[in-house]
């Protein structure tokens, strides 16, 4: 029998133990947007799922296999995946990973307000979850987009952010967004960059 692993990057992952074999992984991105990693596991037998919370505060939980959703094959895993995403969204698709390509490589991220601290992170990041998570000083107080308090300046690596929100027009003006500010819950981060506040 087989299940699925889910993953979100800056949110939780699911991790194998042992009794869980990986035998492939499909990430799923609607348009560039990376949104989930999917790995389909063979279960050698009964065993649990390690689930790890990425946000703060973070910690982990050890999920029965039980509780997944079972397939008899490979194929049937794939099938079930690729109906939850929906094909009848343009931008949204399933891609299969080759096994020799590393799954990601690490961004840098630099809060020069403090003191020009230097922290790694997944690409498509958010930058206020990272800020939380290695401690690196943006303020904050909705973390939703409501308040405009994490509101930052992208000194460098501009091209490396994703697009404005909606969210983010309500707090910034026209000449805020060219001069480089972002609202830093808003703001997801595909390369290196370097932040103020």
């Amino acid at each position: 029998m087989y299940i699925v692993l889910t993953s979100r990057l800056g949110q939780y992952r699911s991790e194998p133990t042992p009794g869980i074999t990986p035998v492939e992984t499909h990430d799923y991105f609607y348009g560039a947007r990376h949104v989930a990693a999917f790995v389909i596991a063979r279960l050698d037998g009964q065993s649990r799922v390690k689930i790890v919370d990425e946000t703060d505060p973070s910690g982990a939980n050890l999920v029965p296999t039980k509780f997944f959703q079972q397939y008899a094959s490979v194929p049937e895993a794939v099938t079930s995946l690729e109906s939850l995403i929906g094909h009848d969204h343009g931008q949204a698709r399933l891609s299969r990973r080759n096994p020799e390509t590393p799954t990601s490589h690490m961004v840098q991220i630099t809060f020069i307000s403090n003191g020009g601290k230097t922290v790694e992170a997944l690409p498509n990041s958010n930058l206020l979850r990272v800020s939380l998570r290695e401690k690196g000083g943006i303020p904050f107080k909705c973390g939703g987009g409501l308040c405009g308090t994490c509101r930052c300046r992208v000194e460098a690596g501009r091209e490396h952010t994703d697009d404005v929100k909606q969210k983010e027009r309500r707090h910034l003006s026209a000449e805020d967004l060219a001069n480089g500010y972002r609202m830093a819950c808003q703001t997801f981060i595909n390369g290196n960059v370097s932040v103020s506040w």
